[in-house]
């Protein structure tokens, strides 16, 4: 529209050329004018003003997706959880409430932080208070709730309660409780008259029926379902003081014969004396999809290590003495049997031979192996020989030879009998009835393992996430893609077109089914039905977004965005889906589409406040090295940005960060590294990420080649950033790059490593004592990347060191690390600065108590961070200097 004032001249096309000129510049005066105004109007973010973030997640989408559930959190706990309709409309909030769950699109329930059930009606806003809970389960398909809660004499009660009718049955004097969904049924444990009883309440009639009862000196736990639901299995413990003279016993329970097997290792043969049952993390209870076997632990008695003796370090030990002591020949370490209830039969599984193990799909047959068959070795993680086990015969045979550790080599089919595995860049199959090997991907024409890895390790696979059970194929990546590969090996199809556009496409988990699953020592990949829709990510250099896939219709977008999407919810009964959506300049905001053909709808934008604040923005960059290879980064710009003034740069270096383009930053003074994007750019800094790419055996020359040539690519790109004002900053192996990047060049006016490796020699001769395994391996094999000994590479180590260059050094350095670091030892930080001591270099170093790699206690945290800015501020704003320096 134009102004009624104006007159047009239809013959010249013109308007009257002075009001035409009169209303130019008063245009301009008042785009001058309000845009001054919105400018001052826009206030300077202070540290004062961080308590005001939060953080957003996306929680829940009920069925039909009329109301969606979501928290904020604040770094002082002041947490909120939300209900919100999907008009927008109507929300609910509860303060430090959580485990909210909708029960159908009537009613939403929460656990108060006092303990309370609160239970709402969405249509009338009605709230029923119920006090004292402590768990609660929703009954799936109805609308009841199963919640145990303390009665006033101290004692727990079990109520089963209707959200429509409020009708409640109660059982009074409960321990504990277990649901099944698919029995439709609890098992719980009651104390009555002197006993202790384990029985099952039938949810659908309310019929309880006794499993087990035993006198009071007995506990039940660890209760466990079948996976159908067709039974139970549970411990039975004898409490403290009957634990010498009574031993703990299995109970096994099947529910349509309501019959009740018990293992007693006093009537077992060859149950060895000085072994227990147990359930632990790695040596659980568990039943057999067929529940024709259970699976339980059993923990030798073994006497403490005697810390006064003298420690014998043996260089042929298998392992260092602190994990030889330990795992004392595999005797301390829990071992699996399996029971067999019909026949009350049973056996060990593994043993000090073979102590590791993971069940067979059927569970009729064990993988086994020992980590310590190819020990002493220099890599983190020694090769395997891996031997299945039949469960019933005891036959024993070696399936895999010398194959790659650790849990990206093997994975454990959940479909019948195989195995699959990686190796020699490619996935196989091994029929555990045929015996046979056979190559899946040979004939596929595209690389399944990171070849672009500069890592001096074998390439490892980029995943398998899991199977689709009925069609008798596995899923698998490449670099970009998701393929579908047959079992049998005759034919495999991609499922996406990533490799064209440089999209990485990755499925995610939707639910319990298609997660990866404990089994054992290795674990169980995801099961997918034939007609199951995926939700894959999809993840390019400058986009994210997400598709939906299924057999019948292929691949069907959904989003596809210039920002980072994440936290993706979708209805169990309608087409909607919820998001989180944000960049740097947009603070996290969930958004919501009820159809896949509907228009986006923003629910509830976190952190309103960002708005009245100046704030930076974010660019990615591009520069080549030395070698020509084209890198990527980001560059963060200050917050109120002039074009027509400088400003000081902050480069924080770290491998690839390019990543974070689109990541919005609370401002926080609790930092665990004390470095924070957004409080540099509110306080007036540049800041650069850069990509680094290495060279084997030269990591410190191609950081250096990296950092400077992508630090002098945006001095030349924006005229703004002051060259002789750049700081430099890295935690960790950024830590270890900014040290040896400042005696490399004079660039950078101050800088600040963190936890960083200094001298290559004595770290290659240290333990890693998180691991309790030598060092070696990060120099040769990992991210240090030298890819050789200490002993064939000797000047590599010498070269790539920052200690033996520290008289090169220029440039002002505020070092820190944690006292009790169990990655990379704080006396490498005082190597360098005793280094620089010595050289009369400018050097403060910061060490925490009680801190390990990164700090976790929010004063240290806060401190560390304030002492980072001042430094900067000092040496690249000229501000004043504090005592501290």
């Amino acid at each position: 529209m134009r102004p009624n004032n104006i007159k047009y001249n239809r013959k010249t096309g013109t308007f009257r050329k002075r009001v035409l000129v009169f209303y130019i510049v008063l245009a301009s005066l008042l785009i001058s004018f309000f845009g001054f105004a919105q400018k001052k109007h826009k206030k300077q973010l202070t540290a004062a003003d961080y308590h005001l973030w939060s953080y957003l997640k996306a929680e829940k989408l009920c069925e039909n997706a009329k109301w969606v559930s979501f928290s904020v959190s604040y770094e002082n706990g002041n947490d909120t959880l939300f209900v919100k309709n999907s008009t927008g409309t109507r929300t609910f909030n509860f303060p430090r409430a959580g485990k909210g769950e909708f029960i159908g699109d009537n009613w939403f329930c929460a656990i108060s932080p006092k303990g309370e059930l609160l239970i709402t009606d969405l249509l009338t806003s009605k709230q029923e208070i119920i006090a004292k809970v402590l768990r609660y389960d929703l009954r799936v398909g109805t609308k009841d709730i199963i919640l145990l809660k303390k009665q006033s004499d101290g004692n727990k009660e079990l109520e089963l309660k209707n959200a429509a009718t409020n009708k409640s049955t109660i059982l009074n004097d409960i321990g504990n409780y277990w649901y099944n969904p698919e029995a439709d049924a609890v098992v719980y444990t009651i104390k009555s008259n002197n006993n202790t009883i384990i029985a099952l309440l039938n949810l659908s009639d309310k019929t309880t029926t006794v499993i087990s009862s035993n006198p009071i000196v007995f506990e039940y736990s660890d209760i466990v379902w079948q996976k159908s639901g067709k039974s139970i299995a549970f411990l039975q413990q004898p409490l403290n003081d009957d634990k010498k003279t009574t031993r703990t016993c299995v109970g096994y329970y099947t529910i349509a014969e309501h019959k009740l097997y018990t293992f007693n290792p006093a009537q077992q043969d060859n149950f060895l004396a000085n072994m227990e049952i147990i359930s632990s993390s790695f040596a659980y209870l568990s039943i057999s999809e067929d529940g024709k076997r259970i699976f339980f632990g059993l923990q030798k008695t073994v006497i403490p290590v005697d810390p006064s003796q003298v420690q014998t370090w043996n260089a042929q030990d298998k392992f260092l003495y602190p994990a030889k002591v330990q795992i004392d020949g595999w005797d301390r370490t829990a071992k699996v049997a399996v029971w067999w209830p019909e026949q009350n039969r049973f056996n060990c599984i593994t043993d000090n031979e073979f102590p590791k193990m993971m069940l067979s799909g059927d569970q009729k047959q064990a993988l086994l192996y020992n980590p310590q068959q190819y020990e002493p070795q220099a890599n983190r993680d020694a090769p395997l020989d891996i031997y299945i086990l039949n469960l019933e015969t005891e036959d024993r045979k070696l399936v895999l030879q010398n194959q790659l550790g650790g849990e990206t080599g093997t994975s454990v089919s959940i479909y019948e009998k195989h195995i699959v595995y990686f190796k020699d860049k490619h996935w196989w199959v091994y029929d555990l009835g045929s015996g046979l090997h056979k190559n899946l991907t040979k004939d596929l024409g595209v690389t399944f393992s990171d070849e672009e890895s500069d890592w001096p390790e074998e390439a490892s696979p980029f995943g398998n996430p899991g199977w689709m059970r009925h069609d008798k194929t596995l899923f698998v990546y490449d670099k970009y893609d998701i393929w579908s590969i047959a079992i049998n090996g005759r034919g495999a199809v991609r499922l996406t077109k990533g490799r064209e556009n440089k999209t990485v496409y990755r499925i995610v988990s939707q639910s319990k089914d298609e997660s990866t699953k404990m089994n054992y020592d290795g674990s169980y990949k995801g099961q997918f039905g034939p007609s199951d829709r995926l939700l894959i990510k999809t993840e390019a250099l400058e986009h994210t977004g997400y598709c939906f896939w299924d057999k019948k219709n292929g691949l069907k977008p959904l989003l596809d965005k210039k920002m980072n999407t994440s936290q993706f919810i979708t209805s169990a009964k309608s087409e909607a889906y919820v998001y989180v959506e944000e960049n740097f300049r947009l603070p996290p905001r969930l958004v919501i589409k009820e159809s896949l053909n509907s228009k986006e709808k923003i629910l509830f934008q976190s952190n309103p406040q960002h708005f009245k604040y100046n704030w930076g923005n974010s660019k990615l960059i591009t520069y080549t090295n030395s070698n020509g290879t084209v890198l990527n980064g980001v560059l963060f710009y200050p917050a109120n940005y002039h074009a027509d003034k400088k400003y000081p740069l902050v480069v924080h270096v770290y491998e690839k960060q390019s990543k974070e383009l689109y990541s919005y930053v609370n401002p926080s003074q609790n930092n665990p590294t004390g470095f924070n994007i957004a409080n540099f750019t509110s306080k007036g800094y540049f800041v650069l990420l850069p990509d680094i790419v290495y060279e084997i055996g030269n990591p410190g020359f191609s950081a250096v080649d990296c950092v400077v040539s992508a630090t002098r690519k945006v001095i030349v790109g924006e005229s703004s950033i002051d060259s002789t004002r750049i700081g430099l900053t890295g935690h960790s192996y950024g830590g270890y790059q900014a040290d040896y990047i400042i005696t490399q060049t004079n660039m950078f006016k101050a800088a600040v490593a963190g936890a960083a490796i200094t001298d290559y020699v004595s770290g290659y001769l240290r333990v890693a004592w998180g691991l309790q395994k030598p060092n070696f391996w990060h120099y040769e094999f990992g991210q240090l990347r030298i890819g050789k000994s200490l002993y064939e590479d000797y000047p590599a180590y010498l070269r790539n060191s920052p200690i033996y260059h520290a008289d090169k050094v220029e440039t002002p350095l505020l070092s820190w690390a944690g006292e009790q670091d169990s990655v990379v030892h704080y006396f490498q930080s005082i190597e360098f600065y005793l280094a620089l001591r010595r050289l009369g270099k400018i050097n403060t170093m910061l060490i925490y108590p009680g801190e390990d790699h990164v700090l976790m206690e929010e004063k240290h945290q806060q401190d560390l961070t304030g002492r980072i800015e001042q430094w900067f501020d000092y040496y690249l704003k000229g501000e004043k200097g504090l005592e501290w320096f």
